[in-house]
């Protein structure tokens, strides 16, 4: 799962703007399929599809789906709550993050979303503090933004960003991983972060105790 879910990020925000494109230019016939619950999603039974629609991404993370009729562009915004490109990317919309969920940032247009039957987050694009560009660097940062993590928590209907000490709160669950990240020289850097919370992914997937998500949303 760990794998899966590091190949698809890094190849989402690697060659997104590319594949976008190309979903436009490149690529005839190209199809956005639409999803309404988490059901759809998980069986990949698509509520309804676009062929050849403008998909425009204007920073990382944030992924817009648009047509020629407004009736249609109304609907894609605020009554299909996610939408898949290929069988391997897939969005959910922030207007439905906004309707379901508290916390987090206020996120616009569609933004990637990586899930299974226990557990969803979010990944999205956020400003880099003064200290992060005149201290930060290396491959974790990029121009003004860094894309961060955003847990979706069904139970307390409430989108997390996924710092060290939200990390520490999950890991709560699963005391070995919380000792193990807790006892880490540099705990709090963003890849001792990603890396320990790709880790409670797996271990709440495969946790036979862990609810699954549709038996958690309306």
């Amino acid at each position: 799962m760990k794998n899966i879910l590091l190949k698809i990020l890094l190849l989402l925000l690697a060659v997104a703007p590319f594949t976008l494109q190309a979903a436009t230019e490149a690529v005839p016939h190209d199809t956005v399929y639409f999803y309404d619950t988490w059901a759809q999603m998980l069986y990949r039974d698509p509520a309804a599809m676009i062929v050849d629609p403008f998909i425009a991404e204007q920073i990382p993370c944030q992924v817009y789906f648009f047509t020629n009729d407004e009736k249609i562009n109304k609907m894609i915004q605020e009554e299909h709550m996610a939408a898949s490109v290929g069988d391997s990317i897939w969005f959910v919309s922030s207007h439905y993050l906004d309707e379901h969920f508290k916390g987090g940032e206020r996120m616009v247009g569609f933004v990637p979303v990586f899930f299974n039957e226990k557990v969803a987050f979010v990944t999205y694009t956020g400003r880099l503090s003064v200290k992060d560009i005149l201290f930060g660097g290396g491959d974790d940062y990029e121009y003004s933004y860094s894309i961060d993590l955003y847990y979706l928590d069904f139970m307390g209907h409430r989108v997390e960003k996924v710092t060290h000490e939200y990390l520490s709160e999950l890991l709560e669950d699963y005391h070995d991983l919380q000792v193990r990240y807790e006892g880490m020289k540099d705990y709090k850097k963003r890849c001792i972060i990603e890396d320990y919370f790709y880790k409670y992914i797996d271990r709440a997937t495969q946790d036979i105790m862990r609810p699954y998500l549709l038996d958690l949303v309306e």
